[in-house]
């Protein structure tokens, strides 16, 4: 549900954060159409210029503006789709024993594979943004490492104070932090979108026939105790 220009108003002016509470910059303005609903801000990236961000990215959290990463704003979509597809595949095998007419149940099954179709290419395509994404956390990660090194050894040997020390150990195990936290997001947001692809893609059919193979397996167990077991006498010469 879109944001409406009420709520962001009085926030103009302050402090705008992605979703792992990373400071982006500042919001500016507000785009929004006739009926109130916003359909973009501009943040101004700290003093570096205006980024647009569109109103689907945007949410309010505990009154500040969050804005949603472009990798995880595309997963969560295809996620979505494919698990409206599963839905409605799920759908169309129930009522294909009913009495609707057979041909408009294939109609409607071939065009949702065709949907089905096109959200698997746009799955790799975000599993490849997703990818990319946490290549470069990697690298900033290892980046921050050696910063963080730089200034112990500055600090610990004598050519740093403290005060400085502390304010800058303190901003770099934050960001180290912050791209762990990401990380761990991504990689989670990836295992998901590939289990959705997966269930999508996997034939109904098949759990079903599981199914009836389990259940007869248990009939035969249960007509194999039930049937009397001959008893063999053994007669011993005296």
């Amino acid at each position: 549900m879109a944001l409406r220009i009420e709520a962001l108003a009085p926030l103009i002016g302050s402090d705008v954060e992605d979703s792992y509470g990373r400071s982006l910059g500042t919001l500016v303005s507000i785009m929004s159409d006739i009926n109130g609903e916003v359909r973009s801000v501009e943040v101004k990236i700290v003093d570096r210029g205006l980024e647009t961000i569109p109103g689907d990215r945007i949410r309010l959290k505990d009154g500040k503006l969050v804005v949603i990463p472009d990798w995880k704003y595309e997963a969560l979509k295809v996620i979505e789709a494919l698990d409206r597809a599963y839905r409605r595949r799920r759908a169309l095998e129930t009522m294909t024993a009913s009495d609707i007419p057979a041909d408009v149940v294939e109609e409607l099954k071939k065009s949702l594979s065709e949907e089905i179709k096109s959200l698997k290419v746009r799955a790799e395509e975000v599993k490849r943004m997703i990818k990319d994404r946490i290549a470069a956390i990697e690298d900033e990660s290892v980046q921050v490492a050696r910063a963080i090194v730089g200034i112990q050894v500055l600090y610990f040997s004598g050519e740093v104070g403290e005060k400085n020390y502390t304010h800058s150990i303190n901003h770099l195990r934050k960001l180290r932090e912050k791209l762990i936290e990401e990380k761990n997001d991504a990689k989670n947001t990836l295992d998901k979108l590939e289990k959705t692809v997966e269930a999508v893609t996997t034939p109904l059919q098949e759990p079903r026939r599981q199914e009836e193979k389990s259940k007869k397996q248990e009939e035969r167990k249960h007509e194999q105790a039930a049937t009397p077991q001959p008893i063999t006498v053994k007669v011993e010469e005296a």
